[in-house]
């Protein structure tokens, strides 16, 4: 009896239902799908009856996923996505790498993924088509239907292939115009006669931990600006609001063109990890499958230590010493 009934859950069923779920709304999964309310309505319906267990609690206003629906969710993502990739490999054997693939990176790294390695891998497969798309939350790659993600810190999602590539770390920067009105700060210790741009959860103080060939020091800092987005930060410090820790990678023009001048060259944050990240599956599309090779081949570009290229210290043109 549970064979026969499990026989007939369908893809369509399980698309509808994960679909559902990621919309968290019957009208925007039946608008994406192109069916009536009423089909999604009655495939939610159908599929908790086969399974004898509430998956979705429903309201005039929103739905939730309940427990069981969790679990179902977590499940139908993988079959959902299995199916997809059989059905796209079967379309592009003995075809060149085309389709579009759709890459989660921070906000930090955009700039130079898309400046520096994005263009050469489209210029190599020019019917591929790419989808950056930067954010600081570890989507969930099955349920957004993400191809490749690049992500900074350890990674504890077990259902994911994470391969590291890379490392990098913060700098201490600030603008010309901040460092000629408040003093340029000769030790990590003088930050905290300073202003600095915090990330992370609002507050009036954090802490910053900063390393050197030698030595490791923490400094409580004061700040009036907060910020989670990197670029946006780098942006606040270049207008004169404070200090700011910014990722090497980000640092693409700002003090060549002085608009930031680097401090304490000794310093910088602790290291952080750089993952690719990818689903689990044996059936990985030719064009992501091309992706990974490529990136993977240029590990070397992914290491943004205190010395990178991109963040050669350019000396203080306001002298040395404070005001």
């Amino acid at each position: 009896m549970i064979v026969r009934d499990l026989e007939t859950i369908d893809f369509r069923t399980l698309s509808i239902f994960v679909t559902t779920c990621r919309l968290m709304s019957l009208t925007n999964c039946a608008e994406e799908l192109g069916l009536p309310k009423s089909t999604v309505s009655k495939a939610i319906s159908k599929l908790e009856e086969q399974l004898q267990a509430k998956l979705l609690e429903r309201s005039t206003r929103k739905i939730e996923i309940t427990d069981a629906g969790k679990v179902t969710l977590r499940r139908a993502s993988l079959l959902v996505e299995e199916f997809k990739s059989l059905r796209e490999d079967v379309r592009e054997i003995e075809q060149q790498v085309q389709g579009l693939l759709r890459i989660s990176a921070p906000p930090a790294m955009g700039s130079y993924l898309a400046q520096y390695i994005l263009p050469p891998f489209l210029q190599q497969w020019p019917k591929a088509q790419v989808s950056l798309e930067l954010s600081n939350a570890f989507d969930d790659l099955f349920i957004q239907g993400i191809d490749l993600a690049i992500r900074v810190g350890q990674i504890a999602d077990d259902r994911l292939v994470a391969k590291e590539v890379g490392y990098t770390t913060q700098v201490l920067v600030a603008s010309p115009h901040y460092l000629r009105e408040h003093g340029i700060p000769e030790s990590p210790k003088d930050l905290r006669q300073h202003n600095c741009i915090t990330a992370g959860v609002a507050q009036e103080s954090a802490i910053w931990s900063l390393v050197s060939e030698s030595s490791t020091e923490s400094v409580e800092v004061r700040s009036n600006f907060h910020c989670d987005n990197p670029e946006m930060a780098k942006r606040a410090a270049a207008g004169g609001v404070g200090i700011a820790q910014i990722p090497v990678n980000s640092m693409i023009c700002e003090l060549e063109r002085q608009e930031l001048i680097r401090i304490f060259p000794d310093w910088h944050a602790i290291y952080m990890p750089i993952y690719l990240v990818y689903r689990t599956g044996v059936n990985k599309p030719k064009r992501v499958s091309a992706l990974l090779d490529y990136l993977l081949s240029i590990k070397e570009r992914f290491e943004f230590g205190p010395d990178h290229q991109l963040c050669q210290y350019k000396e203080c043109p306001l002298g040395a010493g404070k005001k």
